[in-house]
């Protein structure tokens, strides 16, 4: 019996594809080509200097721009093809700078997550209910479900909008530098809760990261990009040595062991 085709509606197995996907702009390539495939159940880390394409590649893989040139497909079906509602019960995404709150509380903010399930007028059921308050318990963020957004703290207010994209329901989770505006403390809480959540419900990550030993530590996969490509692609524990880290960064670098851990930390040499 042949095998019917995917329809935008449902899609097929929830992977990325991109075939020499490319973004220009008149007058200078931004990004591509650049072929990759990110499979389920993976927490990706996009790495690499300023200006490399991290942020280009996210923007693709978000439809937040549409590749010029090659093929972005997701759920075996070209990006485009999918509705908006659709998509977004799919994949959420976290862009570097999150919109304003203003007037929200956090209970309130994590409830946007759901308008991919019930649209603008539709009807907030109690499984809404559940979801959005599961949300907030996995964040940690019951103690400030009643503060307004815009009194949080950089930490605290990342957790809220991650928070958002767990009450979306979603299989993806893109995270375009959410560490960026944080403290070394803050940045190993967004990062250890986003690991743990992706064990605990099987969600695949993508996430765009400057720290690479960050990267390393916390994700499984390391995809590097340089001047609009991908210049190196492998496990964490592959890519930290001191010549990959080289044609990544373009100077000299060099890996230890944490004294502690025995985790390699990259460093300039």
């Amino acid at each position: 019996m042949p095998r019917s085709t995917p329809t935008p509606a449902s899609g097929g197995p929830g992977l990325f594809d991109l075939v020499d996907a490319r973004y220009d702009v008149p007058g200078r390539a931004i990004l591509g080509p650049v072929s990759l495939r990110l499979e389920p159940g993976h927490v990706y880390g996009l790495v690499g200097p300023n200006g490399s394409g991290k942020s280009t590649l996210m923007l693709l893989l978000a439809r937040d721009l549409a590749a010029t040139g090659g093929e972005v497909r997701f759920g075996g079906l070209p990006a485009g093809a999918w509705g908006e509602r659709g998509f977004a019960r799919r994949v959420a995404f976290m862009p570097q700078f999150t919109p304003p709150a203003d007037g929200l509380n956090v209970r309130e903010l994590v409830a946007l997550g759901r308008y991919p399930w019930h649209g603008m007028l539709g009807r907030f059921t109690a499984a809404d209910v559940d979801r959005v308050e599961a949300a907030i318990h996995s964040t940690g963020l019951e103690a400030l479900a009643e503060r307004a957004v815009d009194t949080l703290s950089g930490g605290e207010r990342q957790r809220a909008w991650l928070a958002v994209m767990l009450a979306q329901d979603t299989e993806w989770l893109l995270l375009d530098e959410p560490t960026s505006a944080l403290d070394l403390a803050h940045q190993e809480e967004i990062l250890r809760l986003v690991h743990a959540l992706s064990r605990e419900r099987g969600l695949s990550v993508v996430v765009v990261l400057h720290d690479i030993n960050l990267a390393a530590r916390y994700c499984d996969e390391i995809v590097a990009l340089g001047n609009g490509r991908i210049v190196a692609r492998a496990p964490a524990g592959e890519i930290m040595r001191p010549e990959r880290l080289s044609v990544i960064y373009g100077l000299p670098m060099g890996v230890f062991a944490h004294p502690v851990s025995g985790a390699p930390i990259g460093y300039v040499a």
